[in-house]
């Protein structure tokens, strides 16, 4: 499976959201149409120490299941850094039209440029 930067976006925005009782991110709070993807880019998010959570993996189930639990600050930084659309947006053009692969270190640059272009523009400056 391949790294989705948009899935993993819209964990880390959910999380943020964290609209559960609980307070705990878990498989089914996504569609089941995305459950492989999203348990996969869970665990990733839980190597990368952006989110702190646990996988549970079970004999006899195709998909393992996670329980996390809240947004590292790396996490709270980097979501920070591509939560806006706008800037969301223009990161991936930038790398659509560069033909350059999209690493974590290279969207947080990117993002962050993007951002600070933006608020340049609309300050005026």
């Amino acid at each position: 499976m391949t790294r989705d930067w948009d899935i993993i976006r819209e964990i880390l925005t959910k999380l943020e959201e964290n609209l559960s009782p609980s307070n705990i991110l878990q498989l089914s709070d996504f569609s089941s149409e995305q459950r492989e993807s999203i348990s996969y880019h869970s665990e990733l998010l839980i190597e990368a120490g952006l989110v702190d959570g646990e996988m549970i993996k079970s004999m006899g189930r195709d998909i393992p299941e996670f329980l996390i639990t809240r947004l590292t600050w790396n996490g709270h930084e980097f979501l920070d850094t591509i939560k806006n659309e706008t800037v969301w947006k223009k990161t991936k053009k930038s790398f659509t039209n560069s033909g350059i692969s999209m690493s974590f270190d290279i969207i947080k640059s990117v993002a962050t440029d993007t951002a600070i272009s933006l608020v340049k523009s609309t300050l005026g400056s």
